[in-house]
């Protein structure tokens, strides 16, 4: 049993959930039955990015050189480990509660969005239902998590994600429909600002979550796989 409660799982997760930059499926989630870390978030495309919520025994008191056992008083308090931070790429901060730690995580994802957007500079995978197995594919597929799209490939990527939404456009409109085609502008949107693998792993879990809520009859996630097929490689 993990050592924090079940509301508490639920409320992290709800952060993600109700974050409009990413999916649940983007993270992997952990929660530890001992030790000092109470909670992990890892980012599926890239193991530099993560959030954890851990408790850790610090110093309270200013240490003074002469008499340090006496002069130092230790405490054990909460903290967020955040990969990217608000200005450095690791911060470490304190908490009063772990609510306190919960409400950070929307801030993380702020950042994360950021950094994957303007970090680096430009220059057949199957079918996959499960996104354990997924997120071993992107990592065999893609080994340089900074590695962008050319020139060439934002082309012929555009072209088919235009002729798939030239297909939903056909289709009785209704909000699934409309839905579809605005979540496929912000794919097409996101081919300037994300690395491949990154942009990959959005795309699937985008259309993946979408399929799943909404039961639609045009099965949008089998033209994602077929795009994985032609282009993945």
């Amino acid at each position: 049993m993990p050592q924090i409660r079940n509301t508490k799982i639920q409320d992290i997760k709800n952060q993600i959930n109700t974050s409009k930059l990413f999916f649940i499926n983007d993270f992997k989630l952990e929660f530890f039955e001992n030790g000092n870390i109470l909670a992990k978030i890892s980012f599926r495309a890239s193991g530099k990015y993560s959030f954890s919520i851990e408790e850790n025994i610090v110093s309270n008191s200013i240490l003074d050189i002469h008499i340090p056992i006496l002069n130092q008083n230790r405490e054990k308090v909460l903290q967020t480990i955040e990969k990217p931070g608000d200005n450095k790429n690791i911060e470490i901060r304190n908490h009063e509660n772990l609510d306190d730690c919960i409400k950070r995580i929307s801030e993380w994802l702020y950042n994360l969005d950021e950094d994957l957007k303007n970090e680096f500079t430009f220059e057949n995978i199957e079918e996959i239902s499960d996104i354990e197995k997924f997120e071993k594919k992107l990592n065999n597929q893609f080994t340089d998590e900074s590695e962008r799209f050319t020139q060439e490939e934002k082309e012929t990527l555009l072209n088919k994600i235009n002729e798939l939404q030239e297909r939903i456009e056909k289709l009785e409109q209704n909000k699934n429909t409309q839905k579809q085609i605005e979540l496929l502008e912000q794919s097409k949107n996101e081919l300037e600002k994300y690395p491949k693998k990154a942009w990959w792993l959005k795309f699937y879990n985008r259309f993946n979550s979408l399929n799943k809520g909404l039961n639609l009859v045009n099965n949008i996630g089998d033209n994602v796989i077929k795009l994985f097929e032609k282009l993945g490689s």
